[in-house]
């Protein structure tokens, strides 16, 4: 499974997880293609390249995975990471993201539209 981290995740997620051998991007470190792109355009792109979106954007992007599905169209998924177990706004959640997200990937099981990350 390849991941992209939203804009509201650290970079420093994506960097770890790629130390232990996981294919994932942040926004933020793949310059114009996501970066302060629209929520429909990094959905789209993130189809494109074949990657499921973790976000804390459950109001936008669960209506894109049901719009999706509505329409027949295939896509990696999203994993809703959200509050309190991954508040952005603590210290230890680049750590909490890292270990939730490597346990995700090393079960290596498919998102199939929505999953809600747990720590």
């Amino acid at each position: 499974m390849r991941l992209l981290l939203n804009e509201m995740w650290s970079a420093e997620i994506a960097r770890q997880l790629r130390r232990r051998g996981h294919d994932v991007v942040a926004a933020t470190e793949a310059g114009q293609r996501f970066r302060g792109q629209p929520d429909e355009i990094v959905f789209a792109h993130a189809r494109d390249d074949r990657r499921a979106i973790v976000t804390d954007n459950v109001a936008d992007y669960a209506v894109m995975v049901a719009d999706a599905a509505s329409r027949g169209l295939s896509h990696p998924g999203v994993v809703f990471a959200l509050r309190p177990s991954f508040d952005r706004s603590q210290p230890g959640v680049v750590g909490a993201m890292t270990r939730a997200l490597a346990a995700l990937l090393e079960a290596d099981e498919p998102i199939h539209g929505a999953r809600f990350l747990r720590p």
